[in-house]
């Protein structure tokens, strides 16, 4: 049970219902980046590369390579979070 004068880390009714955070090659200790959304993010897969633009220090001549991920579901509230974790190695862009 969490004590009444203790601050909550996030308001319920501010979360967006889906996260997608990618990880480095150093594992869950490694979070390069984070966005929430209201909708769902395109299904991905290991082996994909994924490019995210706006990754601090991202350029065009470095992709990411899925290298695992990890689902987490749980309620905030009323409302359910779907948060998609992706793992990755630094990779040549394919094209």
């Amino acid at each position: 049970m969490r004590s009444a004068a203790m601050p909550a880390r996030f308001h319920t009714d501010q979360l967006k219902p889906y996260s997608l955070e990618l990880y480095g090659p150093g594992g869950a200790s490694d979070l390069m980046w984070k966005v929430d959304s209201d909708d769902p993010f395109t299904p991905m897969n290991r082996g994909d590369h994924i490019q995210p633009l706006d990754l601090p220090g991202s350029n065009p001549g470095l992709a990411h390579e899925i290298t695992g991920i990890e689902h987490l579901i749980w309620t905030a509230g009323e409302q359910v979070r779907y948060v998609t974790r992706v793992y990755t190695r630094p990779a040549a862009p394919l094209g």
